[in-house]
């Protein structure tokens, strides 16, 4: 796997000092109390966070004291993951986070840093590789403890069992849901899920039956299928989700959707870089060069054949608060010189270079190493602000999605104007 963008300079970075850096070979014991997680936690943020000043300044050794404190009075493992949570959220920084294998999120992040993982992680807190898990391809959220589908992907056995943007799933099989375990060694069975679609209005049942996949596999099969013509308002527009652009097989994926898209004549474009991984390198603005030249071939009977992946036509970026990383830089970029508008809600201004950490228990510590800057501007903290703000609570949404429809009026407006 290609590593690119904000990706590969995190890869970089972690593994420069890997027998110093993360307790990635075992230099702490395996920890059996929540206590020892937060000396390992506290250890590597000492020595490898990039910013002392922001620990100074957050107070992060009077933090780990209170959370020594929190863990001696915690019960149960969700207690004290709380308080592991809440010891990382305390640096307030981007690409810093713990993730416990309970996380659907820790599957992605060890799916992408794969390659690295296997070889400076101990064997015994390294996630089982090849790294699959069992799963419906929805990217879940969680909003004030309830879990909800922030996104089907598309040709997934969620999108073929008819859950939606904004269901809320309440429980799998009678039991409480949880993203990872509700799923997990039940690939090729049916798990029957409630779903509360509108709010507090009765629960409906949906069966779906998971399937065991490659996190990045997953994703990079939901961004090809998730491409498409959408036909609006007497105008052809294309569509395509980005979940992810961490590898060069994102861009290859993307720029088949663009020659798809023109070949089949649409006269729009809507890039959906929404939720989901960063990861995309600066050089990808140039989707939105138009003056690229033109290749074309030219058969035996004189028919002529465009090759065109770039996009000529006027382009919408669907953002919002989880577009982040490598995907930040392409919204900068296309906002600052007029490439495409910016649809949707800022951005994150999550934007630092961040690596990953095997912890003793097995789970994993994406910690910032470096700051990052564009074109001299600081995007940590602050985000792209959209041309065109959408407000969009998704929770309940029963799959309509208000960005997207502003974006399709949009583009279909100009495009009436053009003709």
């Amino acid at each position: 796997m290609k590593l690119t963008g904000s990706c590969i300079l995190a890869a970089l970075i972690a593994a420069a000092a890997a027998g110093e850096a993360a307790h990635a070979r075992g230099s702490a014991a395996p920890a059996r109390s929540g206590q020892g997680l937060v000396e390992e936690i506290a250890d590597i943020v000492e020595r490898k966070f990039y910013s002392a000043a922001r620990l100074e300044e957050v107070g992060w050794r009077d933090r780990v004291a209170r959370s020594r404190e929190e863990f001696a009075a915690a019960r149960g493992d969700a207690e004290r993951a709380t308080v592991l949570r809440g010891l990382v959220a305390a640096l307030r920084t981007s690409h810093t986070v713990w993730y416990p294998r309970s996380d659907p999120a820790y599957w992605d992040m060890a799916s992408l840093f794969e390659p690295l993982l296997q070889r400076v992680c101990p064997k015994e807190v390294a996630p089982p590789l090849p790294i699959q898990r069992d799963g419906i391809g929805v990217f879940w959220k969680q909003v004030e403890g309830e879990w909800f589908v922030g996104g089907v992907f598309a040709g997934g056995p969620a999108d073929k069992a008819g859950l939606r943007l904004g269901d809320r799933i309440l429980t799998a099989d009678t039991r409480p849901f949880a993203p990872v375990d509700s799923f997990s060694g039940l690939a090729g069975k049916t798990v029957l899920l409630q779903v509360q679609r509108i709010r507090d209005a009765p629960a409906i049942s949906i069966a779906v039956t998971p399937e065991t996949s490659r996190p990045q596999d997953e994703l990079r099969r939901a961004s090809a299928n998730s491409w498409t013509i959408l036909e609006h308002q007497g105008g052809r527009i294309a569509y395509i989700h980005m979940w992810s652009w961490a590898t060069i097989e994102f861009q290859e994926v993307l720029l088949d959707a663009i020659a798809k898209s023109n070949a089949k004549g649409a006269n729009g474009f809507i890039l959906d870089v929404r939720d989901g991984w960063g990861g995309a390198h600066g050089s990808y603005i140039g989707i939105f060069w138009r003056d690229v030249p033109l290749l074309e071939s030219v058969d035996r009977e004189g028919a002529r054949h465009p090759f065109d992946q770039q996009i000529r036509k006027p382009a919408v970026l669907l953002v919002n608060g989880g577009t982040r990383s490598g995907k930040e830089t392409i919204a900068y970029g296309a906002k600052k010189h007029g490439l495409a508008r910016l649809v949707g809600e800022r951005t994150a201004g999550a934007y630092n270079f961040g690596g990953p950490f095997c912890l003793s228990d097995g789970s994993l510590l994406l910690l910032a190493q470096a700051d990052a800057l564009v074109d001299g501007e600081r995007l940590e903290g602050r985000g792209v602000a959209p041309d065109v703000l959408v407000p969009f609570d998704f929770r309940y949404a029963a799959g309509r999605d208000a960005q997207l429809m502003r974006a399709l009026d949009l583009l279909t407006a100009e495009g009436s104007q053009s003709r």
